[in-house]
């Protein structure tokens, strides 16, 4: 699947997922788009951080796999936003807001239903 319908599929799951972005485990952003109806919180350099924060957390999550079993994915909650981030292949991650309110789950069963 195209990272780009991936995307799309998501954001139309409901109109309380804010963003979805694509990065490797580097942090380097591949495709992010927004709801249209969002107002953005934090800037484009806080958001990059934050990606970059997600990614090295997940490269970290990975080396404990043989011990614990591979990671699902992660929810923080904020009392604005939810982040959600779940893992898109072996080297990318998906990281998603939506509105704190909203059902996590719905996101992780869309995108389990893409494997």
């Amino acid at each position: 699947m195209e990272i780009q319908d991936a995307v799309e599929k998501i954001l139309k799951i409901s109109p309380s997922i804010r963003v979805v972005s694509v990065c490797d485990l580097n942090g380097k952003l591949i495709f992010s788009e927004r709801s249209k109806k969002v107002h953005i919180l934090v800037t484009k350099k806080q958001s990059l951080a934050s990606l970059k924060a997600a990614a090295n957390d997940w490269k970290q999550r990975k080396k404990l796999a043989k011990t614990l079993g591979n990671c699902k994915y992660v929810v923080a909650e904020y009392d604005k936003v939810k982040r959600i981030v779940i893992p898109a292949g072996k080297n990318h991650i998906l990281y998603v807001t939506t509105t704190a309110a909203f059902d996590h789950s719905k996101v992780i069963r869309k995108v389990r239903s893409f494997r």
